[in-house]
């Protein structure tokens, strides 16, 4: 048996009230709690296929703040790893420093701000600022051959595309 038919059968046979649904919900939020650590691969790729359709693959406030504190980048440490972390414009500065450009009315402000916060963390020490605004500008809603349902999702589809969590 299969999870959906299992809904199928409980709103067929009229059991499946909202109540229960919620339960069902908090349960399998308990289950996925299970798995988190065990097989974070797979707990993150349900998580991030679940809000590819609570969203419509747009981001929301807590899966952008995932993405984005994932985020490495700058100068390597002795060991080798870069030395910043995270958020290197917050929503407001990315508002600011985008105002003029037009983008899609399903973009949202959490979309921006992993759009170009990513795009900072590839390109930092080779581009100033105002050309990482622009690459990600272009890139990530302007590229005309990546929207194949007019709704402008190339930063939730290729973050998803190369995360691994």
């Amino acid at each position: 048996m299969k999870y959906n038919q299992l809904i199928e059968q409980a709103r067929a046979t009229g059991v499946a009230s909202e109540k229960k649904m919620n339960a069902a919900i908090e349960q399998m939020s308990c289950d996925l709690d299970s798995i988190k650590n065990d097989n974070p691969a797979l707990y993150w790729r349900i998580m991030r296929h679940q809000h590819a359709v609570l969203y419509d693959r747009h981001y929301s406030e807590k899966f952008a703040n995932h993405d984005v504190n994932r985020l490495e980048y700058g100068e390597l440490d002795e060991e080798g790893m870069p030395t910043k972390h995270g958020a290197h414009w917050t929503r407001a500065q990315i508002e600011e420093a985008t105002r003029g450009m037009e983008f899609h009315p399903k973009v949202n402000g959490w979309d921006k701000y992993v759009a170009f916060n990513s795009m900072y963390a590839d390109l930092c020490t080779n581009m100033k600022d105002e050309e990482i605004i622009r690459a990600a500008y272009l890139f990530y809603f302007c590229d005309a051959d990546w929207q194949t349902d007019d709704d402008c999702t190339k930063i939730w589809d290729y973050t998803s595309m190369h995360a691994m969590m």
